[in-house]
Order: structure tokens, then sequence, then C-alpha cells
């Protein structure tokens, strides 16, 4: 399911007791949401994931586009961009490699080539991963990856009316009360001097932190799970 901007808003304005937006304008709630969506993705890297096809530079070492987050899976080369190729191993370390071959990101040693037969990626360096045999520059991998959410946009009209930001939000809907959340955390916080808007800032941040933390442990441990049954 999808939800739009206004739902999150208009929750927010609610729980604010600002409903004909006073205090806090539509267009502030509105940029609130949009640091909400960035901060979602700083927290969980792969909260929007896509099934992309990444062209593969010359050498070992790769680097992930600018506009993704995380390399979260490989799935398998790619003949060309529509037809797919070989299956691809992922390594969690390099040292496994190192230890066995440890020239093998010498051209010398193992020659370059398009097709990939391994991939190592640590989540410590979640925006570069290595292949082997090195790549010789013509490789495509599909590979499932984090993006950043496309920023909601301000409506060409009405501007000042919640009901016209009627855009889809461009994370999964189970994180749409942390969004909420966000978006008073920030109102709030707007207030710090104020008695109480500070603890109560404090609290919805800690709402929308531990929502979106909590997502990523249960899909965590349904990872492994799943690992540990062999599927």
């Amino acid at each position: 399911m999808t939800f739009q901007t206004k739902d999150v808003m208009a929750r927010a304005a609610t729980t604010l007791q600002d409903a004909s937006n006073i205090r806090w304008p539509v267009t502030e709630l509105h940029g609130y949401l949009n640091d909400g969506l960035r901060e979602i993705v700083t927290i969980k890297p792969n909260a929007v994931s896509k099934t992309v096809n990444l062209e593969l530079d010359e050498g070992t070492l790769q680097t992930l586009p600018a506009e993704y987050t995380v390399l979260s899976r490989v799935s398998r080369n790619m003949v060309d961009t529509n037809t797919g190729g070989g299956a691809i191993r992922r390594l969690d370390s390099r040292s496994i490699m190192d230890s066995h071959m440890p020239g093998w990101q010498d051209p010398a040693v193992i020659p370059f080539a398009k097709k990939v037969v391994h991939v190592i990626h640590d989540i410590a360096d979640p925006n570069q991963f290595y292949v082997a045999p090195g790549n010789d520059g013509t490789g495509i991998i599909e590979a499932v990856v984090g993006a950043y959410p496309t920023k909601s946009p301000v409506p060409g009209t009405d501007a000042d009316d919640i009901a016209s930001y009627d855009d889809d939000v461009d994370v999964p809907d189970i994180y749409m009360n942390a969004l909420v959340d966000y978006v008073i955390y920030r109102a709030y916080s707007k207030d710090a001097r104020i008695a109480g808007s500070a603890t109560r800032a404090a609290a919805h941040y800690t709402l929308f932190r531990d929502s979106v933390t909590n997502f990523s442990q249960s899909e965590n441990g349904m990872s492994l799970a799943a690992a540990n049954s062999g599927e």
C-alpha cells in the first residue's frame, strides 16, 4: 500500500493541536517530512530497495553510483541489460580470497573478465564492493540496492493547503507512523525553550528512531533464520 504526504502532515498537525497550521505552517511541516525521509535511510539504508543493473568498472574494486545507499544483494551476471546470465556467489570477507589466492586482484595472476564469479561486500563499507575475477570493464550485474527516497515536491498551487500534497511518499507504508513522529519531533524542537516542548520532542524522536531500528532488527532476524535453514 502507498500513503500520501498529506496523510502524514494532517496526522502531525492533529497531534500538535494545530489543525489550522497557525504555529507550524504547512510548508514547514512539509520540509520536516522530507528531512525525515533522508533520516530513515540514514538509520536503515535499504528502507527503499530497488533491483537494478550495475555496470562495472575495470578492476576488482567497484563503487556504487551516488544515488544508491547500500549493496544489499547480488543476483546474477547480465549478458546485456535485458538478458540474465550466470549466478554470482557472495563472500562476506576478503580473507577467504586473500588466504587461498593472494594474487587474485592482479590481472597477471587472474585475467580480468566480463563474468563475475564472486562478489565480496563488507557492510562496514556499504558503498563499495569487490568482484572476482577483476572486471574487464564490460560486465553488468543485477543487484538489489538501497536507494534514497524521492523528495516530496511542493505542489504548484495551494502550497498552504495540506490537501494539495497528494503525492505518494516514496517509502513503504510501514514507515508512515515513524514519519509522523519525526515531523512532530521537529515541530516541538522549534519550541524547545517552551516548558515541556523539549521533552515532547525527545519522546517523538525516540519513537521514530525505535520504529525504524525495530524494522531493521526484524529484517536481520529473518535473514539469519533463512540462512540457518539453508534458504
